[in-house]
């Protein structure tokens, strides 16, 4: 890397495109050495200005930036990439980061941020606003982390959402038509696929998860059958 970071601005609204560049330059430490307004342009720039960093929007005609910095990431001494964008999207975050960006940053950011963000990817850092990171981490989170109820089997998720509505083992046996020592294995068995101790704790997995519904649907079944 040079002593001054070059930097490539991409962006298809030129005023917005204007203020990027008059805010970087306000760094002696920065030269922005080019500018573009599309996906081509932004593959056309890098390779042949060869900068340290490609400032890009997702949003670009001929293409979006996403697909321009998956190109251009993947040549001989590539660029960083930072994206510069209105979406605060994770699946967007994520999407860019697969694609080969160090940094992503949103377009309400201020001059003095943006600057440290250019310098920090130039410098081989990563960069992300921390509320994008927040919402990143939570969300791999989310999709690393099992579902505990897709071990149960139909019956084990029944009885659970019974369990959820106060039931107890006996009231359970009646309205699936079992004794209530079948239930109780039943219970025995989903507490320890799910890990828990107590009915309390079962139940707010349940909620967790999301299955609210059926809970209201077990409880609207069994009403119906004790009004019958």
């Amino acid at each position: 890397m040079s002593e001054r970071v070059r930097v490539v601005v991409v962006d298809d609204h030129p005023l917005f495109r204007s203020g990027v560049v008059q805010a970087l330059e306000l760094d002696e430490g920065i030269e922005v050495v080019a500018e573009g307004g599309s996906a081509s342009e932004a593959i056309e720039l890098a390779e042949k200005h060869h900068p340290d960093v490609m400032l890009l929007d997702i949003s670009l005609p001929g293409g979006d930036g996403i697909a321009a910095a998956t190109a251009i990431a993947v040549k001989e001494e590539a660029p960083r990439i930072l994206m510069l964008t209105v979406s605060g999207e994770t699946t967007d975050v994520m999407r860019a980061v697969d694609a080969g960006a160090a940094g992503y940053v949103l377009k309400g950011i201020n001059a003095t941020d943006l600057i440290h963000a250019v310098k920090s990817v130039a410098a081989g850092e990563t960069f992300m606003s921390p509320n994008l990171s927040f919402n990143l981490l939570t969300a791999l989170g989310k999709a690393s982390k099992p579902d505990p109820l897709a071990t149960l089997t139909p019956q084990e998720r029944r009885i659970l959402q019974m369990v959820a509505t106060g039931l107890g083992n006996r009231e359970i046996g009646v309205h699936l038509g079992v004794g209530e020592k079948t239930v109780k294995f039943h219970v025995t068995n989903l507490f320890r696929k799910l890990n828990v101790r107590n009915r309390v704790e079962a139940a707010l997995i349940l909620a967790e998860r999301g299955q609210d519904r059926g809970m209201a649907k077990a409880r609207g079944a069994i009403d119906g059958r004790n009004a019958a």
